[in-house]
């Protein structure tokens, strides 16, 4: 042990630094071995891009979010202050969810819309008038329209039950292997979960918008669903999502699934970010905003403090301050990471880094406006 206390320090205090903090400090080991945990944020507030700001004007206060605009497997955030604190939940610690009824309103280029996202056991009357409505326009989209859309929910519903245990959380649930070979074999694999999503699509659909509905979700992850031929496996191995990121549609979208539905943070993407601070303080967590991380090595980090705002820093080279740790979690950016603070070819001249690893590949990025509006907009639904 190189320090007197066994000491954790997570890089980044984003959504995933202040859950891994809060998860390890709460921990019988970590509390037996006197242990601590220091996130170490660069900004001012936490929660990375996860997080709201706002802007005033002679009209008021109006909030906008930095990041992300819905917030889906809600039992996640549960479970996590759920793990952390038995004697509070979620709502103590500031964080409320509300479900959208409807999920979403999908508006097609050609001027058309469709609602979707209906969930079974909160359709009152008004919300099964619309549901109605939704099922006409797929009907009219192309014959069969709506049963074809509950056939393929059904089957990403089996790819969501086992994908997100079994591959994405990699703990080990047997019972939902049945359901999921059931429906990727079903019609001779005509859902097959490695073909490319589109020729999925394609036998499962006949419009162009039937099959946008079913599929504009892989941009989620950076990937796209058609068939690239010059590609081994139609591409799924690179940028083409394979049928089983479907499962992304039924996160959303499933009328009945316990994981599925599109929520609203009450307050906020901040408040989702204010109550996993809150949270991790309450597990004895040490947050030290205002640093920048150099570097890691074997024996901690190197970081210097971020000016304060509004002072010169009069050309003046940023001291580098060394903390010693037994184990760096590094949560930032994986290619800004990977290119300064993890970099061999760190230079330890104490200038600022701003380097990206071009040795990944890259999703489209996003250009986003904020508008703050004195009035209602009464036929932007979304």
């Amino acid at each position: 042990v190189k320090t007197q206390k066994k000491r954790l320090i997570i890089v980044g205090g984003g959504v995933g630094g202040l859950a891994t903090a809060a998860r390890v400090a709460s921990s019988s080991f970590f509390k037996a071995e006197n242990s601590e945990v220091i996130i170490l944020e660069k900004n001012k507030h936490l929660g990375g891009r996860c997080g709201s700001f706002k802007v005033e004007t002679k009209k008021g206060i109006f909030r906008h979010e930095r990041g992300p605009s819905l917030l889906l497997l809600k039992d996640v955030y549960l479970d996590l202050f759920r793990d952390c604190c038995s004697e509070k939940n979620a709502e103590d610690y500031g964080l409320s969810m509300a479900q959208c009824k409807p999920a979403y309103q999908v508006v097609f280029d050609d001027g058309d819309y469709i609602e979707l996202g209906f969930p079974i056991s909160e359709l009152d009357s008004s919300l099964k008038d619309a549901e109605e409505i939704s099922r006409r326009k797929m009907n009219e989209y192309e014959p069969n329209g709506a049963s074809k859309w509950d056939e393929y929910m059904k089957a990403t519903a089996a790819f969501l039950d086992c994908g997100l245990p079994n591959f994405i959380e990699e703990r080990f649930e047997l019972s939902t292997f049945p359901a999921f070979l059931r429906e990727a074999l079903r019609d001779f694999g005509k859902a097959w979960p490695l073909k490319p999503h589109s020729d999925v699509l394609d036998a499962t659909f006949e419009s162009e918008k039937m099959r946008a509905l079913a599929s504009f979700q892989n941009l989620y992850v950076g990937l796209e669903p058609y068939r690239n031929n010059k590609e081994i496996g139609g591409g799924v191995l690179r940028k083409t999502a394979p049928a089983v990121f479907g499962l992304l549609s039924a996160i959303e979208l499933h009328p009945s699934n316990k994981k599925s539905g599109v929520f609203a943070p009450i307050g906020g993407f901040q408040a989702v970010a204010d109550a996993m601070e809150r949270l991790a303080i309450d597990q004895g967590v040490e947050i030290r905003r205002g640093i920048t991380v150099k570097r890691v090595d074997s024996e901690g980090v190197y970081y210097s403090l971020f000016p304060e705002e509004g002072k010169e820093s009069n050309g003046m080279k940023d001291e580098e301050i060394f903390l010693s740790s037994d184990l760096v979690l590094v949560n930032a950016d994986l290619p800004y990471a990977t290119e300064t603070i993890l970099s061999n070819n760190n230079n330890n001249n104490n200038e600022h880094h701003y380097d990206w690893d071009d040795k990944f590949d890259y999703s489209s990025g996003v250009i986003a406006f904020h508008w703050s509006l004195d009035k209602e907009i009464s036929n932007l639904n979304t």
